[in-house]
């Protein structure tokens, strides 16, 4: 079975190196050749040999959204999830707009053009959160708006013509989410909610805690938004729960998430062996937890940054390193975390935490 990518990223790098406990060969598009994924495949394709990539696949995946439109127009393949569901996510305006259609929680929003932003800024309410319609991740292209001389900084950054999702910025008591898997004879199973805490836009690290209520309502709406996106495959979903105990969808990305690392340890199939199995009609693997479990981002950091002697020694932990150049608030690697109890895994996220950015950390 010959399996292509489109990204070379990290994800594609762990989808690969999962998937060769399958059998499989693996084919990457990307411009870039040393890219985490490119670097491991089988064969490396860059985007403007397209047409070779598609046919030697027998089928295609994704590993992040932000796939150039000449690419998806040329693709010959089997391309799961749908470039349908692709396209959805690829514009936040899109996106807003599929939910809200078909009644699923938000908070207020907006969609506006940067000449009317302040328009839309005063109709939603302050303080907002403005996001540019397309290629934001990791905070990037993110905004907080807390008054509109604030919005002198996104207009220095942004041209005329541009969109922008304006949200109601929540007071939320805890970012959470979760990651679903799909097959084509529409079986869904989803892994177990993660509670998540992001710095700058960009997750730092998250865990897996003890269920409620309110996961029973996280795993309908995943499964829900599987079906009314027609996904085979996986599809990530992440929420924010308010004050006051409502669940509203944040956003969601129909591939492997940042979220979903710890099943690499913690439960009985990864999400990235899931997505295989899902995709080349394979039974779905249990997605049931293993063990407590979490994970750690290495932000901006090389392996010479820190003391993976001192981080590797706390008991439980595994080291992922994407092999990646280093830049300023970079994902370049991840430390899996387990243990035997919910206490237990909160400690030693912490002193991980400790141990990597040489600072203090209150986990919630």
């Amino acid at each position: 079975m010959n399996v292509g990518i489109l990204g070379g990223g990290q994800l594609g790098w762990m989808t690969i190196l999962e998937g060769r406990k399958l059998g499989y060969r693996f084919f990457v598009l990307d411009r870039n050749p040393k890219s985490p994924a490119s670097r491991i495949a089988d064969g490396w394709f860059p985007p403007e040999k397209v047409g070779e990539f598609s046919r030697i696949c027998d089928v295609i995946t994704y590993e992040f959204e932000h796939i150039e439109e000449e690419v998806l127009e040329n693709l010959e393949g089997n391309v799961l999830p749908s470039v349908e569901a692709l396209r959805i996510k690829k514009s936040r305006a899109n996106e807003k707009g599929f939910l809200s259609r078909l009644g699923y929680p938000l908070p207020r929003f907006e969609v506006c053009r940067l000449e009317n932003l302040e328009e839309a800024v005063r109709s939603v309410g302050l303080p907002v959160v403005v996001k540019a319609e397309r290629l934001g991740y990791d905070g990037k292209g993110q905004y907080r708006v807390f008054s509109l001389k604030d919005l002198g900084k996104i207009r220095e950054n942004h041209s005329e013509g541009e969109s922008f999702v304006v949200e109601e910025m929540i007071n939320f008591r805890a970012e959470l989410s979760a990651v679903g898997v799909r097959d084509r004879r529409g079986r869904i199973k989803v892994f177990p909610v993660t509670q998540n805490v992001h710095e700058e836009g960009i997750l730092l690290y998250n865990w897996t805690p003890e269920s409620s209520v309110v996961e029973r309502e996280v795993v309908g709406m995943v499964s829900g938004l599987m079906e009314d996106l027609s996904i085979v495959g996986l599809l990530a979903v992440e929420f924010f729960l308010t004050e006051t105990g409502d669940v509203l969808i944040n956003e969601f990305a129909p591939r492997p998430h940042n979220t979903g690392h710890y099943t690499l340890d913690g439960a009985y199939t990864s999400q990235f062996e899931n997505l295989l199995r899902a995709i080349t009609d394979l039974p779905l693997g249990s997605t049931k937890l293993k063990i407590p479990s979490g994970m750690v981002n290495i932000l901006g950091l090389s392996l010479e940054d820190m003391e993976l002697e001192e981080i590797l020694s706390v008991e439980g932990t595994r080291l992922y390193w994407y092999g990646k150049e280093k830049r300023d608030r970079r994902k370049m690697g991840h430390v899996n975390v387990v243990a035997k109890d919910q206490e237990t895994l909160k400690s030693k996220l912490h002193e991980v935490l400790r141990r990597i950015y040489q600072k203090e950390y209150s986990l919630p």
